[in-house]
C-alpha cells in the first residue's frame, strides 16, 4: 500500500513549482502589496506612519485571504487531472487519496513554514522598515510563531481537500452533483454566520479567549469534514 501511495505521492509533486512554490509566491505578493499600501499612506500622510494607523493595520488579514483561491484550485485538479494517471499506474482509489493527501500536508507544511519565515523578518525589520504589518496581525496570533504555523497550516490544508472534495465528487457524480454541493456548502457557511451573529454575546468573549487557535480549531473540524467527503467520494470515483 505504501509503494502505491508513494507513487500517487510523486504523481501530486511532478509540478514542484506550482504546488509548492506559488503558494509562497503568493504569500509574498501579499506581502509587497500590505508595503506598497503603507508607502502610499506614508507619502500621503508621512513617516513614520501614525500608531493608529499601524494599530489598524494589524487587522491585516491578507495572510488568510490571499490563499484559500489558489490552493483550492490545487486541490481540484489534484482530484481530476491525476486521478485517472494515477489508476493507471496502478494505484487503488484509496492509495490515490492517500498519497494526494500526503502531498496535501506537504504543500500546507511548506506554506506555513514559509509563512513563518516572513514573520521573523518582518520582525527583524521593524515591519519591514515602514511599519507594515502583514504576519505579526492578530488573526495570527500577534506574531506567535506557533498560532502563525498552525493557522497557516490548518488554512492551506483545508483549502486543498475542499477543492479535492469538489474534484472528487465531480468525478463520482458529475457536475449537478457538485452544484447541489456548492449550494450546500454556502447554506451550511450562511447558516453558520448567522448562529454567530445571533448568539455574539456568547460566541465573542469565547473567540476573544482563544485567539488565533479559535481558527485552528474550526479549520480542523472542517477539515476532518471535508476529508471523509473527499475519502468517500473517491471511492465511488470513475476514470
Amino acid at each position: 500500500m505504501i509503494t502505491y501511495s508513494r507513487r500517487s505521492f510523486r504523481l501530486y509533486l511532478a509540478n514542484r513549482q506550482y504546488v509548492l512554490a506559488v503558494p509562497i509566491y503568493t504569500l509574498g505578493l501579499m506581502l509587497l502589496l500590505s508595503i506598497l499600501i503603507v508607502i502610499v499612506v506614508g507619502i500621503a500622510t508621512g513617516f513614520p506612519v501614525s500608531k493608529d494607523f499601524e494599530e489598524g493595520f494589524r487587522a491585516n488579514s491578507g495572510a488568510i485571504l490571499s490563499l484559500p483561491g489558489f490552493l483550492v484550485s490545487v486541490g481540484v485538479l489534484a482530484a481530476t487531472r491525476n486521478f485517472a494517471m494515477a489508476l493507471a499506474f496502478g494505484s487503488t482509489r484509496r492509495h490515490f487519496w492517500l498519497g494526494t493527501t500526503a502531498g496535501f500536508v506537504v504543500t500546507a507544511a511548506v506554506t506555513a513554514a514559509a509563512a513563518v519565515l516572513m514573520l521573523g523578518l518582518e520582525r527583524l525589520t521593524g515591519h519591514w522598515f515602514v511599519g507594515a504589518y502583514a504576519f505579526d496581525v492578530a488573526v495570527l496570533g500577534n506574531g506567535n510563531i506557533a498560532q502563525t504555523f498552525s493557522v497557516t497550516f490548518v488554512l492551506a490544508l483545508l483549502s486543498l481537500t475542499v477543492g479535492a472534495l469538489f474534484g472528487t465528487v465531480l468525478r463520482a457524480f458529475g457536475t449537478k452533483a457538485t452544484a447541489v454541493l456548492s449550494i450546500g456548502v454556502l447554506l451550511i457557511l450562511f447558516a453558520a454566520v448567522a448562529l454567530v451573529v445571533w448568539k455574539w454575546s456568547v460566541v465573542a468573549p469565547l473567540l476573544a479567549s482563544w485567539g488565533a487557535w479559535a481558527t485552528v480549531i474550526i479549520g480542523a473540524a472542517f477539515l476532518v469534514l471535508a476529508s471523509i467527503g473527499s475519502y468517500a467520494a473517491c471511492r465511488r470515483a470513475t476514470v
